[in-house]
């Protein structure tokens, strides 16, 4: 194993120790126990999703406020909200953890032929 592999293991062992990934784990095995609860669960997390992805700008904004009075009583379950805030941490974390890789590493994508190379 050379040395990036061996470090992104440990990486991904930091990562299943964090607090944020154990309290998201914990939160999740609750969930589990109530198949109407995750399923309800995954509904939002898909209408949320479609809507960020399908929609922008004012359209977005008018699609969240009708789409937080929709499950706003749904959101009052505690359970529910510590599944998704400890879903949002873990996510937040991961994207720490993308966003300087990003940063730190030339990902230049763009193709520039050298020269004498047909464009």
């Amino acid at each position: 194993m050379n040395l990036v592999e061996e470090r992104t293991e440990m990486l991904v062992q930091a990562i299943k120790e964090s607090e944020e990934y154990q309290r998201y784990v914990k939160v999740k095995k609750e969930v589990e126990q109530n198949e109407m609860l995750c399923q309800k669960i995954n509904e939002f997390r898909e209408k949320n999703f479609r809507l960020h992805i399908t929609l922008e700008g004012e359209e977005l904004y008018n699609a969240m406020d009708n789409f937080e009075k929709e499950y706003s009583d749904f959101r009052k379950d505690p359970l529910v909200n510590q599944f998704l805030a400890a879903e949002l941490a873990k996510i937040r974390m991961i994207q720490q953890i993308e966003k300087k890789l990003v940063d730190a590493i030339d990902l230049d994508l763009t193709y520039k032929p050298s020269s004498g190379e047909e464009e």
